[in-house]
This record gives C-alpha cells, structure tokens and sequence, in this order.
C-alpha cells in the first residue's frame, strides 16, 4: 500500500502547508503509516520510482546498535528508485533504585529513588535520488533540557562512498557504540563514545577497508535547559569541554581519521583525533589528541567488544592564563565536571543473545561492559591530590518484545560522576576526597580506595 495512490507531491504541500487539514493528515499517518514498506529495487534506468511519502515503524533488531540506528544507515532502505519520509520516535520511562556512599534513599528521592519520565524524542529521516536527511531532536522532562542530537544532510554516491554534512557522529572508536548497555562504556563521559559534532564526514570502503575521515567546526549547537541544573553551555547530547565562567574553553577544528579492517565475523580498527581548545576570552589555543584501537567480534550469539584509548589536553589554559590539570566537560543540561588531562581506558563488553518466544518477547541479551580509566596526569602538591583510577562495570539484559524495549542494569561506580551521591564533581579528576562532597585539599586528601556505587536502573521504552 503506498501513498502514491492516492495523493501526489503537490497535494501533499497543500495538505501540510494548510492547518486545518493536519489532523486528517496525522490520522491517515498514524492508520496506514505502519503497513507502509519502503520499496527495494535496484538502481536501474528501466526501473520508475516508487513514491513513498511517509513511513513509521520498523523492525529495530535486538540490540543497542540497531535499536539507534538511524533508517538511513540501514541500506536495504537506500535504493535509488525510492524517496521514501519516515517518521519515528520513542517514549521511555525510568526506574532508579541507588546505593551511593554506603546509604539507600527513601521511595520519592530525586534520581536516587523513583520513577521517571527520562525521555521522548522525535526523529525524521528521509531518502531521495541518493540524498540523505536524519534528524534526531530529544526531550528530557526530568532535567527540564532539550537539544538536537544529531541532523544531517547526506548524499549517497554509490553502495560505497557516502558524504554527510551537519552535526554527525564522530568517528573514533568502536561505531555505532562501545557499549551494550544503556550506560555506555565510560569513554562516553569523556566525549569519546557517541560524540556528535557540526562538521563533514566522507565514508569509503575499499578491498575489506572501511575508511573514514571527518572535519568539524564546531561542538553541536546547544539545546535549552535550566539554569539551575547547569550552564546553558550544558544542553547537549555529547559530552563536550564546553565554557563556564573563569574557563571559557571551547572544542573547534576537529579531525578525525577512522581505518577498520573487517574480517570474517571480526573488525579491528585505528582511529584518531585532534581538535583545538580556544579559550573566548584570551583568544589562546591548546590542543587535544586521542587515539584508539578497538575490536569487535562475532561468534554465533556472542559479540565481543574491547578498545584501548590514550588522550591528552595539552596547554590548555583558564581565564587567568593558568595551565589546567583537568578540563571542564557537561552535557544534558547538568553542571559541568573535572577530566584528569591526560589517561588512558581500556573497554571490554561481551553480550549473548537468547531468541526466544514467550508472547511479544523475542530476544533476550545478556550482557556486562567494563571500563578501566588509568589518570596519567602528575598531581601537584604531593600524595595529598593524586590522581586516582576510575572504573565503571555494567552487568544486565536488553530485552526485546515487539516495539517495547527494556533495560535492566545493574550499574556499579568507581570514582564515577553520576553513579553517586554527589553528582559530577572531581570523580573523573583527582578522584574523590576522604570527603566525597568537598574538594581536594590537604586536610581532604584523595581517597586511595573510595569503593564502588551500585544504581539498579531499569529503562522501558517504546520505540515507533
């Protein structure tokens, strides 16, 4: 059944240009739009186009690399007989229960100890004679911020070369995500899992090679939020270095270089990264770099995912001119927090897939993901303010029942931001003081053992 047959371009301007049409239009989206499939045939002079006005609903897979992937990047979707518009979305809701320093929270505690509304998203992607459209735009009720995640224009030169234009995913590392969890690994609060950036980004394969290489500009356009969760610099999906006041720091003139060689049920890869930090108000730049291996396998119903990560921030300077030992990163709408300037992570995830067919259930995924994060910055003054490791490990299932899809984590923290009682802060800095809640002093040195945090989080969405 398609569109095609009852309405062309030009009537459907009509319709969606005149308000009081749009109900109708929405009710015939909402009745057909499910049975719509987006036609596949192959590129041929012969071949007439299939018209396809609007799609919603697809089959997300059962894991957390289909379940975000956008429908452009799905390539039996991407023949250049068919324009096709899908619009989708998902509704999620959130259940928190913490053990944080030691102590529980009473039912009703503020992302300690209830339930939440954590997101609602729109997303739009579309496809015609090879060019490309996926925006993602979210919702955060809970934090009172929404920001674009990601919007991009690209075009499809052949079943092998693509070009992408406006914020996109950054290359670097595992692709689409280092993690199974809803938790990414821990690189994803330091910008380096799932970084989105306004730029360019040109993708090749060649004999077995999957190459890619970006520039952007800039960090992604900031979203709203308020002010009394965090600066406005903040509202973004990404973990960015952003500007507060007193380090006015900024991500800019970025590039990223991403070789994977793929093998029987094996990829192995190199990337890297550089891009500029400039400060708004001294006009000084210092410079970052990064560089990782990563690994991913498949065996059956079991996928392995692992990479090694170094960074530094090298002369990166405050307002007052003074060299930092830790840059100042946020995202969604939260007040900024500490990043040691220089350490290394080392990423393992496995997960097993279990199909089943228990009623709308039909696949389980176990999982456990593990990140190790060894600060390599020199701490001044001694002892007292070494820096200390920091480690996240994620043991839980995705499960997969028609659109709904659910999470349930058992998220544990080690000198973490947010799996704690005292959110952001110097965790992913120094590490946490004898006093978790104050900073690093001599009287508060930092503490050599801290011990692990545990969030039961479970994570129900449904996904259109």
């Amino acid at each position: 059944m398609h569109f095609h047959s009852c309405l062309n371009f030009d009537s459907f301007a009509i319709l969606t240009s005149n308000k009081e049409y749009m109900p109708y239009l929405l009710f015939l989206i909402l009745l057909f739009g499910s049975n719509l499939k987006a036609e596949t045939k192959k590129d041929s002079l012969t071949h007439s186009k299939s018209r396809q006005f609007v799609v919603t609903g697809q089959d997300y897979g059962t894991n957390k690399g289909t379940l975000e992937l956008p429908a452009t990047s799905r390539t039996e979707f991407l023949d250049r007989d068919t324009t096709w518009l899908k619009v989708g979305g998902a509704f999620r809701l959130n259940n928190i229960y913490a053990h944080y320093e030691g102590q529980t929270f009473p039912l009703g505690t503020f992302l300690r100890n209830e339930w939440t509304w954590d997101t609602w998203r729109l997303n739009v992607d579309a496809y015609s004679d090879g060019i490309q459209l996926s925006f993602e735009y979210r919702f955060y009720p809970t934090f009172n911020t929404h920001f674009l995640k990601y919007g991009w224009l690209g075009y499809r030169f052949n079943e092998k070369t693509s070009f992408k234009m406006g914020v996109t995913q950054v290359p670097f590392g595992l692709l689409t995500y280092a993690s199974h969890s809803w938790w990414f690994q821990l690189p994803y609060y330091l910008g380096l899992e799932d970084d989105h950036q306004m730029g360019f980004h040109v993708s090749h394969e060649w004999e077995g090679w999957l190459l890619d290489g970006a520039y952007f500009l800039l960090s992604e356009p900031r979203g709203t939020n308020d002010v009394t969760f965090g600066a406005f610099s903040t509202a973004r999906y990404s973990y960015d270095v952003v500007p507060i006041p007193g380090n006015s720091n900024i991500e800019r003139h970025q590039i990223n270089l991403r070789a994977v060689r793929k093998l029987p049920g094996h990829e192995l890869g190199l990337s890297l990264q550089s891009h500029e930090l400039y400060n708004l108000q001294t006009s000084h730049s210092g410079y970052q770099w990064a560089a990782a291996l990563h690994h991913e396998a498949n065996w059956g119903k079991l996928n392995l995912k692992s990479e090694a990560i170094y960074y530094t921030y090298n002369d990166v300077r405050n307002d007052d001119g003074i060299v930092l030992d830790v840059v100042q990163m946020g995202a969604y709408g939260f007040g900024t927090y500490d990043v040691a300037n220089r350490a290394a992570l080392y990423v393992i995830g496995l997960a097993y897939d279990i199909p089943l067919s228990w009623g709308p259930i039909r696949n389980v995924q176990l999982y456990n993901d593990y990140t190790l994060m060894q600060k390599l910055t020199s701490g001044q003054g001694g002892p007292v303010f070494s820096y200390r490791k920091s480690q996240q490990n994620v043991f839980g299932a995705l499960v997969s029942a028609g659109q709904v899809y659910s999470y349930f984590d058992v998220a544990m923290g080690y000198n973490h931001p947010w799996i704690t009682d005292a959110f952001g802060g110097n965790a992913l800095g120094t590490g946490r003081g004898i006093d978790y809640r104050q900073p690093i002093s001599v009287l508060n040195p930092t503490d050599s053992d801290p011990g692990w945090n545990t969030r039961l989080n479970i994570n129900i969405g449904y996904y259109f």
